[in-house]
């Protein structure tokens, strides 16, 4: 339990009511107190264990598992640390109903959730604010939160397919410091400082962390390095809650398009061999400031203001594979994108409410919010092209040396400023049911064009109304029956190359599902059915946009995590999806299954606390198996992706040998070195998965 200055005030004044004397409560009033009763029951930290804790996402008030008429799923610090996840990528591979999109070479994260989403979809949130594309290492990250499904009421502008929020690390009041680094069979490591503690008596706390990892890639060539800077702040007393965070991170990554299928089959090549060259890469630093003041007006309303402001800046060199022909020549391309400024604003202020009105309760939630999100590139070069040997690649022989400047298209802006009301009800009908009605009015403007001088090619206005409802009943106090309904709502942008505009997507989607709790809430299983139909969807092959109608998608997911005794955990999913187009007049791709989309896919993961002897240590040990069906590798269906699984394992040793807690981990993943193929936009672009990595990582906490 975290001991604040307002835990400790509220305690001593329940202490004071139940030890005042009767005589002199008489004499202080002539009411007659009813006698206070205080429990107190004791469960596993949720920070230290599989089973999901309660989430805001839905509605922005944290509402346990058995009471979400929606599906959200958790990834919790627990399973981030026996996974030994890197990387946003790395955490969402045991989230059942989530694909690898388009990562741009590996420097961005990009997810397909229930058959929809792209690494520009705007799904991927730190603390419920949008982010710009990135590919989010976990220095300060607590854990992962997915909500399925359309999100447009709580989030503006997203993708039907649902949203990833990452839960950062916040200021504690008990001091705690950390010192870790980590090793990998790949070359090089990372390495983190974690720092927090309270401010002495002024109810402030303070949390700075510092990471650095320096890692040689996988493939022929190439390396990742960054560095993160992040400190926050928190105070509080009775009835306030201040928090501040800053975040500096500067990056040098690899851009790596991966390989080539020729006649729908994968190159015969070694998978470590690349097409491109060693200046193909990412170069760029990112910043983001997030605050939060929450303040209880009374004992049933309270009011939120929150605040981000999140920046990229980068530069890239990309070469391009065109083509490969089936003697195995390549042709290449060279180019390079040079300013890139990715901003994201938003500011939004809430009441919300817990009150009883005519014998009902109502939980409800009024905001409205502000969002800016600004898309520029500076400038663009092409280079020249080559041709080389897929068997016998000569690198080196392509640079950017006198690559052409592209004036038409340098100078990319693309603007949109949404502005939002929103309201969300909550009705507790009886004791069993929960009605929630809602919705949100969007008043969208974009804005863009390009060239030098500047052209304007965009300048519109939408305005939208996005209803929600849904319908939960307690069939016992284990087990929640519920069904929703959701939309959504994106602008298109236009494309990169062409600036052809497209009309805006428009996305509807229900569910329907069944929740329950086992072993005392430490297990929590959940079983669901959705479909979501989107119109004026766009796709991406091998660099060119264009729209394809309408598509829809639908399947059933399952999921159980928890505590099976006090020394296991599990983590089991499974998810089946059909996505296809329903409408395509002009590509006719009708009838096609979408790029990326596995019907089906499934994890375990199970992990064990060894029953020896406590001065010896404590042992624990797991593993994980991943599978993901087979995928259409791109919008005409002419190549597809094989199904694959992959399995992982780790042992873990906690003692005193250092400080409160030394912890040494061991991690193999991909422990059978599956070669395995995650995603693509094209026979040219085919991300290649990693092979068999070990990983060691230590760390002291005192």
């Amino acid at each position: 339990m975290r001991i604040t200055p307002r835990l400790c005030r509220r305690s001593a004044l329940a202490m004071a009511v139940l030890y005042l004397p009767a005589a002199q409560a008489a004499e202080t009033s002539a009411t007659t107190l009813d006698p206070l009763v205080v429990k107190a029951t004791s469960a596993a930290p949720v920070d230290d264990a599989y089973r999901p804790g309660p989430s805001s996402m839905v509605t922005g008030r944290a509402t346990d598992f058995l009471s979400q008429a929606r599906t959200v799923d958790q990834v919790s610090a627990r399973m981030l640390e026996d996974i030994g996840a890197d990387s946003l990528t790395d955490a969402m591979g045991y989230v059942n109903g989530i694909t690898q999109g388009n990562t741009m070479g590996g420097t961005e994260a990009s997810f397909i959730k229930r058959g929809f989403g792209s690494n520009s979809d705007g799904s991927i949130l730190r603390d419920g604010i949008r982010q710009p594309r990135n590919t989010f290492p976990l220095f300060t990250a607590e854990r992962i939160e997915v909500l399925k499904g359309p999100s447009s009421f709580r989030y503006g502008i997203q993708e039907p397919g649902g949203v990833v929020n990452i839960v950062s690390k916040k200021p504690q009041y008990a001091w705690a410091r950390t010192i870790s680094g980590k090793g990998t069979s790949f070359g090089g490591g990372d390495a983190s400082v974690d720092v927090t503690g309270p401010l002495g008596d002024s109810g402030a706390a303070f949390r700075f962390i510092v990471g650095q990892q320096d890692e040689d890639y996988w493939r022929d060539f190439g390396s990742n390095r960054q560095t993160v800077v992040a400190p926050s702040l928190s105070w509080e007393d009775d009835d306030t809650r201040l928090w501040f965070a800053y975040e500096y991170r500067d990056y040098d990554l690899t851009l790596d398009r991966g390989t080539a299928f020729v006649d729908g089959d994968p190159v015969d090549v070694p998978r470590k061999r690349r097409f491109d060259e060693a200046w193909s890469r990412v170069t760029g630093h990112d910043q983001s400031f997030t605050a939060r003041w929450e303040q209880d007006l009374s004992s049933a309303w309270t009011s939120r203001l929150s605040y981000g402001w999140n920046r990229r800046q980068y530069d890239d060199g990309q070469l391009r594979v065109l083509s490969v022909d089936e003697d195995g020549n390549a042709r290449r391309r060279a180019d390079a994108n040079h300013g890139f400024d990715r901003r994201v604003i938003y500011t939004a202020a809430e009441l919300l409410g817990d009150v009883e009105l005519a014998g009902v309760r109502h939980e409800m939630t009024v905001g409205i919010d502000h969002e800016r999100r600004r898309d520029y590139l500076a400038d663009r070069y092409r280079g020249a092209t080559d041709t080389i040997s897929i068997y016998h690649p000569n690198h080196g022989d392509l640079t950017l040396d006198g690559a052409t400047y592209l004036e038409d298209s340098s100078r990319r802006l693309h603007e949109i400023n949404t502005t939002g009301a929103y309201f969300d009800d909550n009705l507790h009908l009886g004791e069993r049911w929960i009605l929630g009605l809602g919705g949100r009015f969007q008043h969208t403007e974009l804005y863009g064009g390009r060239s030098r001088p500047f052209v304007v090619e965009t300048d519109t206005q939408d305005n939208i109304f996005l209803p929600h409802a849904s319908l939960l009943y307690r069939l016992t106090p284990q087990t929640s029956l519920y069904a929703s309904y959701s939309e959504s709502f994106v602008p298109n942008e236009p494309d990169a190359e062409s600036g052809q505009r497209f009309a805006p997507e428009e996305g509807r989607g229900w569910e329907a599902g069944v929740k329950r709790s086992f072993l005392a809430d430490r297990l929590q299983a959940s079983l669901a059915y959705f479909e979501i139909t989107k119109e004026n969807v766009v796709v991406s092959d091998n660099g060119v946009s264009r729209a394809i109608g309408k598509s829809r998608s639908k399947g059933i997911e399952f999921s159980a995590q928890g505590e099976l005794t006090d020394r296991l955990s599990i983590l089991a999913n499974y998810a089946y999806t059909d996505a296809a187009v329903l409408e395509d007049a002009d590509g006719g791709t009708a009838g096609n299954e979408l790029p990326n989309v596995a019907r089906h896919t499934a994890s375990l993961l199970l992990a064990r606390e060894l029953g020896l002897d406590p001065d010896y240590g404590r042992w624990r040990v797991g593993g994980g198996v991943r599978y993901v069906g087979i995928r259409e590798g791109d919008a005409d269906n002419s190549f597809s992706l094989d199904d694959y699984t992959v399995a992982d394992a780790f042992i873990a040793w906690d003692n005193g040998w250092l400080g409160d807690n030394t912890h040494l981990q061991l991690n193999v993943k991909n422990l059978f070195d599956t070669t395995y193929y995650p995603s693509s936009i094209g026979d040219t672009r085919v991300v290649v998965g990693e092979p068999l990595e070990v990983t060691l990582q230590a760390s002291v906490t005192f």
